[in-house]
C-alpha cells in the first residue's frame, strides 16, 4: 500500500504559481498537515487538510447574512444544484446521489453562510462530485429558468382538491423549501429557537430567519433571488476547504484553471455587522400551537438568554461548551436541578448556542406555567451566584473535560466522515477571519482547562458572563388551541380574496404558470444533457464483498460459560464493551417497563452514590455508558429476531475492571423505590414527546410496521407511539407500587448471568484485558435458569391517521413481501434508489412540494415508503399505489442503470467508524448470513438489469396488498383525509 507523502505534497503546493501560501503547521491530534492559502487573483480563501485519510472531502462555502426572514439564501442552496452551465441537467444533484460513490452530499444554510460539501473514498468519483459542484455555485441554470426559482422557493397554483390545474379550481401555495419551513415552524422547540434569536439579535442579520419564515417566504421576488446570488456567490467571498489523501496541489491547480482564474477580484460586502449590546434585558412573548385536544396547562416554555461571544476564543468556547455540561446536561447538572425540584417545567435544557459571531448561552425550562417566570428567574440567578460564590464541584468539571477529551480524540461522528466535521468545525473561525485551525488544536485547550479547574475558571465564567448580563432575553412561549387551523383559514382567506382581485388575464397567466411548471416537472432532462455529468462505470467498482470480522469465544465464570463475540477492530486503544442480555421472555407489557427502565439506569441513585456523583464517576473514567433496546436478526431466518437489554460502554484498555464494578452497581443496586425521581424521569422523556412529529417519517414509517412486522412492533414498544402511550397512562400516585414491583421483577429476570453475551470491539492487545475483573460483575448478577419460552408480539392491522398542531405531514405505506412467498434480492437495492430519487422524488418532492421521500426493503420482507414534510396526504398514498405500475413499466439504458447501481453500492460500502465497523460483526454473528449470502446480494446489485426492475412488479403488488397506512400530520388535512383510515386520533393525550 503506498504511504500518503504528506511533505512531498505541501512541497507541490508552494511551487503553485496561482497561489499565495499564508501558513503551513501541524495540527499533531489530527495527524495532519494545515496549509492556509489565498487565490491571487480572486482572493479566495483557500484551506487544506492533508492527512492520510481516503475519505477525502471538498467544501465550499459562502458568508450569506441575511437580510430578512424570505429564506432567499435557504432557496438559493436548494436551486443551484437544480442545473448549471457545464451541466445543464434539471438536478445534477439527485443524478449525483443515484450514481456517484459519495460518503457525503448535501448542501446546508446557516444563519450566515451557506456551504457545499461532498466527501469520497473514490479519487475519480471526488474529482466529477467537486466538478458538479463548482459550476453549480458559480454558473447555476437559476438565471435562464425561472421554473426552478418557483419550484425550490415557492409559487402560486391553482388547482382542484387533487392538486390538477384548473382554471376554476382554488389558489394555492407550494413551494419544498416552502413546505419544508412549514415542517420546521411546526416544532414548538424549533418556534422557541426562533424567537429567542428574534429577541437577542432584533436588528441584525442573526435576527431574521435564514431558512425562511414560511409567512414572509411568498413575498420574495424573483429579481431578489438573483440579486442574492450574484451578490454572494463569486470566489472572492467564497471559502474553499480541502481535506484527506488527495494530489492536493493538482486539486487546487485544478479549481483554479477551471473555475478560480475565470473571475476578477471583486470586494463583496458580507462581513458581518457587528452585534450591538443590548440596552437593558428584552422580554417577549410568543405563541405556538397545540390541538384542541391538548391542555394548555402546564404547557408553557420558559427561556433565559444572554449574549457571551467566545467565538474566536477557543478556551473561552470549549470552556462554555464544558460549563454548559457541568451546569444542564449532565444527570442531576445543579442548575437543571435546581429547577426541577423547585417544580418549574418538567425538563430543562439549554446551554452554548455557538457557530455564530456571538454565541449566546440559554436555559429552557419545558412545560411550566407563565405565572412562575419570576420564581424561574429567580432560580437561575440565585443559583448561579451560588455556584459563583461559593465553586463548582471540581471533580464534576474534570469529568465533563473528560468526556469532550475523549469525543475529540475518538473522532467518532457516526456516518458523517471526520473530515467533513473538522471543516465544518473550522467555519466557526475562518469565517470571521480568523484562523481556520483555531477549534481543532484542542490538546493545549484541554489542558488549559484542566490547568485552570482548581484556579476557578469556571466559576469566573458564571461570574463574567452570566451573572448581571444586561444582554439578556427573557423569552416565554405560551400554547395556543387551534392556532394552526386558525392560521390556515386565514391563509386560505387571503388567498381566495386574493383570487377574487385578480384580472381574467392574471388568473390566466397563473393557470398558464401552473401547468408550464408541472409540465416542467414532468419532462425528463435530455439524453444530452445528462450525459454531461460525468459516471463511474461499473468497472470502477470492487466485486468483493467485505465481511465484517469476529470471533466467537467464551468466558467462564461463577462456573458459567458466557457468550462472547470479539470484533477485531483497531480502535487506537478503546474497547467498546456492549453486555447483551436476552429478553426474549418479555410480552408487549414487559417490554414497555423495560424500555422505561432503560431510562431509570445511571439516572438514579445507587445504594452507594447519588445519580449525579454516579455520572461524575462515569465521565471520569470512561467514553460514557449508556443503555438501550436492540432487535437483530437471527439465524438467516428473514423473520426471526432477538430482543436484547443492553449495556453500551466505551473504555480505554485497562479500565475493564472498573467497568465491571459499575455496570454490576448500577444493574444491581439503583434505588428503584425511589419515586419521586421516576417521577421526574417520565416527566423528562413526555416532555421530548415532539421529536415523535419533528421525526415523523420515522415514526408513522414504524407505526405501520408494527402492523406486520415484530421488530417494528418490538420499535414501537420501545421507542414509537405505543411508548408514548405507556408513559401518558401511568399514574404514579396510584401505581407506583405496580411499577416499582414490575421494574424490580424485571431486572431480576433480565439481569442474569445465563441470558448474557458480551460483545467487544478492539484489538488483541486489548482483548487480552478483557475479562480482568468480571467475577465480581458475574457475582452480581442472577444465577437462575433463564426462561426457556419465548413470548409471542401480536402485531395488529389498524391502519391510524395521527393528527397534530403540524402544518405538514409525514405519510408512509407499509407490507411484508416474505410473507407473501418471495424472496429478498439485491435487486431492492438497486430499485430503492430509483424509487427514492425518480419515481418517489419526481412526484412527492419535485410536483407534490414535499421535503423529502424514501423507500426501505429489508431481508426481513420489510418494505416501506415515506413521506417528511409533505402538504399532501391521499395525493401521495395515490403516488405509493403507482409504484407497481413504475416497475411494470421501467425502461433506462444502461448508463441510467449503472448510476442506480453505482449509488446502491455506494449506501453498502459507506465507511465505518471502528465502532460501527464492530457493530456490524455482531449484526453478523446475530444473523448468521454467510459470505455467499453477502456475495450473492453484491452480484446481484452489480448486475442489475432493467428486466430485474420489472420483476419486481408481483412483488411490489403484494406489499402493497397489505394496504398498511400510517400517517402523522396536520390535523385538518388527515381529517379531510380520513376515509384512508380504520382510525383517526390525536397523537398526544390531554
Amino acid at each position: 500500500m503506498k504511504v500518503y507523502n504528506i511533505e512531498e505534497q505541501v512541497n507541490k503546493i508552494k511551487k503553485l504559481s496561482t497561489y499565495n501560501v499564508a501558513d503551513i503547521t501541524d495540527i499533531d491530534e489530527l495527524s495532519a498537515k494545515a496549509v492556509i492559502l489565498e487565490h491571487k487573483k480572486t482572493k479566495a480563501r483557500i484551506f487544506a487538510l492533508l492527512t492520510d485519510d481516503n475519505n477525502k472531502v471538498f467544501t465550499i462555502g459562502f458568508r450569506t447574512p441575511s437580510k430578512d426572514s424570505t429564506g432567499v439564501a435557504h432557496i438559493l442552496e436548494h436551486s443551484v444544484l437544480c442545473g448549471s452551465k457545464k451541466f445543464p441537467a434539471k438536478d445534477p444533484f439527485v443524478e449525483l446521489v443515484k450514481g456517484s460513490l459519495n460518503t457525503f452530499l448535501n448542501a446546508i444554510t446557516y444563519p450566515d453562510k451557506t456551504v457545499y460539501p461532498i466527501a469520497s473514498c473514490n479519487d475519480k468519483d471526488f474529482d466529477n462530485l467537486m466538478e458538479v459542484y463548482l459550476d453549480a455555485v458559480f454558473y447555476p441554470n437559476v438565471y435562464t429558468e425561472p421554473k426552478i426559482f418557483m419550484q425550490e422557493g415557492w409559487h402560486y397554483e391553482l388547482v382542484d382538491d387533487k392538486g390538477s390545474p384548473d382554471k376554476n379550481g382554488e389558489v394555492i401555495l407550494n413551494g419544498v423549501v416552502y413546505n419544508e419551513m412549514k415542517g420546521a415552524f411546526s416544532s414548538a422547540d424549533s418556534v422557541l429557537e426562533r424567537s429567542i434569536t428574534k429577541t437577542l439579535f432584533e436588528g441584525h442579520s442573526y435576527g431574521e430567519e435564514s431558512g425562511g419564515d414560511p409567512d414572509i417566504i411568498p413575498t420574495l421576488t424573483y429579481e431578489n433571488f438573483l440579486d442574492m446570488h450574484s451578490k454572494y456567490y463569486h470566489p472572492s467571498n467564497s471559502y474553499i476547504y480541502l481535506y484527506g489523501d488527495m494530489d492536493m496541489a493538482n486539486k487546487l491547480d485544478r479549481i483554479d484553471r477551471e473555475y478560480l482564474s475565470k473571475f476578477e477580484y471583486k470586494f463583496v460586502d458580507s462581513k458581518i455587522e457587528e452585534v450591538k449590546p443590548l440596552e437593558k434585558m428584552k422580554e417577549r412573548n410568543f405563541e405556538y400551537p397545540i390541538t384542541e385536544s391538548q391542555n394548555e396547562e402546564n404547557a408553557t416554555y420558559l427561556s433565559w438568554n444572554t449574549l457571551v461571544g467566545g467565538e474566536l476564543d477557543p478556551t473561552v468556547y470549549m470552556g462554555f461548551q464544558i460549563l454548559e455540561y457541568v451546569l444542564i446536561d449532565a444527570p442531576g447538572a445543579p442548575l437543571m436541578q435546581a429547577l426541577i425540584d423547585a417544580g418549574i417545567g418538567e425538563d430543562v435544557y439549554g446551554g452554548y448556542a455557538n457557530g455564530i459571531s456571538v454565541p449566546y448561552f440559554g436555559v429552557t425550562a419545558k412545560n411550566s406555567n407563565l405565572d412562575r417566570k419570576s420564581e424561574f428567574l429567580a432560580v437561575i440567578g440565585g443559583t448561579l451566584r451560588k455556584l459563583a460564590d461559593e465553586g463548582l464541584d471540581k471533580e464534576a468539571i474534570k469529568a465533563a473535560i473528560n468526556v469532550f477529551e475523549f469525543r475529540a480524540r475518538e473522532a467518532d461522528y457516526g456516518s458523517y466522515p471526520k473530515g467533513l466535521m473538522y471543516g465544518l468545525s473550522s467555519f466557526d473561525s475562518w469565517l470571521y477571519d480568523a484562523d481556520p485551525t483555531m477549534h481543532l488544536r484542542f490538546e493545549n485547550i484541554f489542558k488549559t482547562l484542566r490547568d485552570e479547574v482548581e484556579k476557578g475558571y469556571f466559576e469566573d465564567l458564571i461570574e463574567k458572563y452570566l451573572l448581571d448580563n444586561k444582554n439578556t432575553a427573557i423569552v416565554t412561549m405560551t400554547p395556543k388551541k387551534g392556532l394552526t387551523t386558525k392560521k390556515d383559514n386565514e391563509l386560505k382567506e387571503k388567498l381566495a380574496d386574493f383570487r377574487a382581485r385578480l384580472s381574467k388575464e392574471e388568473l390566466r397567466k397563473i393557470y398558464d404558470d401552473t401547468v408550464a411548471l408541472k409540465k416542467y416537472q414532468s419532462e425528463p432532462s435530455s439524453e444530452e444533457a445528462l450525459l454531461k455529468i460525468p459516471l463511474l462505470s461499473r468497472d470502477d467498482i470492487s466485486t468483493e464483498v467485505k465481511m465484517p470480522k469476529f470471533e466467537e469465544d467464551s468466558v467462564k465464570v461463577c462456573k458459567k460459560n458466557i457468550k462472547v463475540v470479539h470484533s477485531k477492530v483497531f480502535t487506537a486503544g478503546i474497547n467498546y464493551m456492549k453486555f447483551i442480555f436476552n429478553i426474549d421472555f418479555a410480552n408487549e407489557e414487559e417490554i414497555k417497563y423495560l424500555a422505561l427502565l432503560k431510562e431509570i439506569l445511571g439516572y438514579i441513585d445507587t445504594k452507594k452514590e447519588t445519580y449525579a456523583s454516579l455520572a461524575t464517576n462515569v465521565n471520569l473514567n470512561s467514553g460514557g455508558i449508556s443503555y438501550s433496546l436492540e432487535a437483530y436478526a437471527t439465524n438467516a431466518n428473514p423473520i426471526d429476531f432477538t430482543f436484547g437489554f443492553c449495556v453500551n460502554s466505551k473504555i480505554l484498555y485497562g479500565k475493564e475492571p472498573w467497568l465491571y464494578s459499575i455496570v454490576a452497581e448500577v444493574l444491581t443496586t439503583s434505588k428503584l423505590e425511589d419515586k419521586k425521581r421516576i417521577k421526574d424521569i417520565i416527566a423528562e422523556v413526555l416532555a421530548g414527546k415532539d421529536r415523535l412529529v419533528s421525526s415523523g417519517h420515522m415514526t408513522a414509517l414504524t407505526r405501520a410496521g408494527s402492523y406486520i412486522s415484530k421488530e417494528l412492533l418490538f420499535n414501537d414498544l420501545t421507542k414509537g407511539i405505543e411508548y408514548l402511550k405507556f408513559l401518558e397512562s401511568i399514574d404514579l400516585e396510584k401505581d407506583f407500587d405496580k411499577l416499582y414491583e414490575k421494574l424490580s421483577e424485571l431486572s431480576k429476570k433480565t439481569f442474569n448471568i445465563n441470558n448474557l453475551l458480551i460483545h467487544t470491539i478492539c484489538d488483541d492487545k486489548g482483548y487480552k484485558h478483557t475479562f480482568d475483573g468480571i467475577e465480581d460483575f458475574a457475582n452480581s448478577l442472577e444465577k437462575s435458569d433463564a426462561p426457556d419460552k419465548k413470548s409471542s408480539l401480536t402485531t395488529e392491522i389498524k391502519n391510524e391517521g395521527f393528527e397534530t398542531s403540524s402544518m405538514v405531514n409525514y405519510v408512509a405505506r407499509f407490507g411484508n413481501f416474505v410473507n407473501h412467498g418471495f424472496k429478498y434480492t439485491g435487486v431492492l437495492r438497486v430499485f430503492k434508489v430509483l424509487l427514492s430519487y425518480d419515481y418517489l422524488w419526481n412526484n412527492i418532492r419535485v410536483k407534490g412540494g414535499a421535503y423529502g421521500c424514501s423507500a426501505v426493503f429489508s431481508r426481513s420482507g420489510n418494505a416501506g415508503f415515506v413521506s417528511f414534510r409533505d402538504p399532501n396526504v391521499a395525493n401521495t398514498n395515490k403516488i405509493y399505489e403507482g409504484i407497481v405500475d413504475y416497475a411494470k413499466n421501467f425502461t433506462a439504458g444502461d448508463r441510467e442503470m449503472t448510476k442506480s447501481v453505482i449509488g446502491a453500492i455506494s449506501e453498502m460500502d459507506i465507511p465505518l467508524t471502528p465502532a460501527r465497523e464492530g457493530m456490524k460483526g455482531l449484526s453478523a454473528y446475530y444473523s448468521k448470513v454467510r459470505h455467499e449470502d453477502m456475495q450473492k446480494e453484491r452480484e446481484e446489485v452489480l448486475n442489475t438489469s432493467e428486466a430485474d426492475i420489472r420483476s419486481l412488479a408481483p412483488l411490489l403488488e403484494a406489499v402493497l396488498s397489505d394496504k398498511l397506512i400510517c400517517a402523522v400530520g396536520n390535523e385538518d388535512l388527515i381529517e379531510k383525509d380520513k376515509k384512508l383510515f380504520k382510525e383517526v386520533k390525536h397523537l398526544f393525550k390531554d
